[in-house]
């Protein structure tokens, strides 16, 4: 008798995921139960019943729960409230899960496309548009760098130089953008650079950024990673290019040519 392996591989696939989603479903609908039997029944009073759907890496997530009403003393007046969604740290109004929030931010890191992105995320059912709104809505937080302590008249490197790649926005369309890449260090031993820093000023092209701009955005650099800045000898390298003279002629106070 022949068997299809790779049939019954899907067909078990989509029974797993099936079952997950339904032993999830229970598990939240669960601890509506729960809530509603320990919570502060003179306080809280149910009004309604209502479904929630949310989208998780094995599919939709579609549960009932009990909302709550309650009065507001400093508001004063009477607030509606889902106690599971509470307890279960469920943003309002948000319906795809932080699975496939993670999954989205960390396949885009990798170089993947918005397309590559929904069809990992198939099951989740999303689109290009809600991927997009992932990154949008995405806080980076910079932490804070350890500054690197100057004595004085310690140099310090900065190297300027421009660069050009073309990079796609979110209607599908290449603009080329100039990078000007500025990369600061103390010094150089056997070939490798000493407390090396990198910062860039990305802009599309043809974008006219300014020498006052650019010997700013150094100035501030070099302050946020380095120590008595104002002691130290900022060494401008680079090519022959006219802009990066004009800099180093800008910063004269602080350069040495």
């Amino acid at each position: 008798m022949n068997f299809n392996y790779k049939w019954n591989f899907r067909e078990q696939n989509a029974k797993i995921d099936k079952l997950v989603l339904e032993h999830i479903t229970k598990k939240w609908e669960k601890w509506d139960w729960r809530i509603f039997k320990t919570r502060d029944k003179k306080k809280y009073k149910i009004v309604d019943y209502q479904y929630r759907t949310r989208k998780i890496m094995y599919g939709l997530v579609t549960y009932k729960r009990r909302i709550y009403e309650y009065f507001d003393e400093k508001l004063q007046k009477w607030v509606r409230v889902c106690l599971v969604d509470e307890w279960l740290e469920l943003p309002k109004y948000k319906r795809i899960g932080e699975d496939v929030e993670q999954t989205i931010i960390e396949y885009f890191a990798d170089g993947k496309r918005y397309h590559d992105i929904c069809d990992i995320c198939k099951k989740a059912g999303i689109s290009v548009s809600t991927v997009h709104r992932v990154f949008k809505n995405l806080e980076v937080i910079e932490a804070s760098p350890i500054k690197v302590k100057l004595e004085k008249n310690q140099p310090i490197f900065v190297a300027i130089d421009d660069g050009h790649r073309k990079f796609w926005d979110f209607k599908r369309k290449g603009i080329k953008h100039s990078m000007r890449l500025i990369t600061t260090y103390t010094d150089n031993i056997n070939h490798k650079v000493q407390n090396k820093r990198v910062k860039a000023i990305i802009r599309p092209t043809r974008t006219v950024i300014g020498v006052k701009k650019t010997a700013e955005f150094i100035k501030e650099h070099c302050q946020k990673f380095y120590e008595n800045v104002e002691q130290a000898k900022i060494i401008i390298c680079g090519d022959s290019a006219g802009w990066i003279k004009d800099i180093a002629d800008y910063l004269f106070n602080f350069v040495e040519k």
